[in-house]
C-alpha cells in the first residue's frame, strides 16, 4: 500500500464529481449503468459507485467527434 496506491484511490470520483466532468447529471450516469447504453466503467464500493478519473479521461477522448464528418466515418476511423 505505497504512494501508488494511495494516488490510484485519490483518483476514484464519486458519482456527482464524475456528472460534472462530463456536465451530465448524475441520474444520466445512473441510467447508462443501469441500462449498459455507454461503455464507461465504474467501481462498486459496497453500495457507493466510483469511476476513475482516467476512465472518464478516456471516455472523453473516446468519444470526442470531428464537426462535419458524417457519423459512419467517424465510427470507421
Amino acid at each position: 500500500m505505497g504512494i501508488d496506491h494511495a494516488e490510484r484511490i485519490s483518483a476514484l470520483l464519486t458519482e456527482i464529481q464524475a456528472a460534472r466532468l462530463l456536465c451530465i447529471q448524475p441520474a444520466t450516469l445512473a441510467s447508462w449503468r443501469l441500462h449498459g447504453r455507454v461503455d464507461l466503467p465504474f467501481v462498486r464500493v459496497g453500495r457507493c459507485i466510483r469511476y476513475r478519473r482516467s476512465d472518464i479521461t478516456n471516455f472523453i477522448e473516446h468519444n470526442t467527434k470531428q464537426a462535419g464528418a458524417p457519423r459512419f466515418e467517424q465510427e470507421q476511423a
